[in-house]
């Protein structure tokens, strides 16, 4: 199954730049753990103060709003930083302990 591309919009912090470009993640939903949580797993490994990681876990910005319709338009999240390895088996609540918020940003299909 070919895994599908997204792309995400950095809004704050405002400067942020990756090897993808200006305010800009490329990458792929590694999971849909619930409709106000998933698995991003970037392109390439982003650093925030001390913490490296590629894996994002998005949840919405927005009250009332969830990522079932995805793939129909862009969505605003806020997006923290997984600092453990990733582990398919680890629930929603164990990837939220173990992240720091770290962007606030949209993504979409591209």
């Amino acid at each position: 199954m070919k895994k599908e591309k997204y792309s995400i919009l950095v809004s704050e912090p405002w400067d942020f730049e990756s090897p993808d470009g200006q305010n800009i993640v490329r990458g792929n939903i590694l999971s849909v753990k619930s409709n106000q949580c998933l698995v991003f797993k970037a392109n390439h490994y982003l650093k925030f103060d001390s913490i490296e990681s590629n894996i994002l876990i998005l949840s919405p910005r927005h009250y009332g709003i969830d990522f079932s319709n995805l793939n129909d338009k862009r969505l605003t999240f806020n997006g923290s930083l997984l600092f453990k390895d990733y582990d398919e088996s680890l629930s929603e609540k164990e990837l939220q302990e173990n992240t720091r918020f770290v962007i606030i940003g949209s993504i979409r299909k591209e």
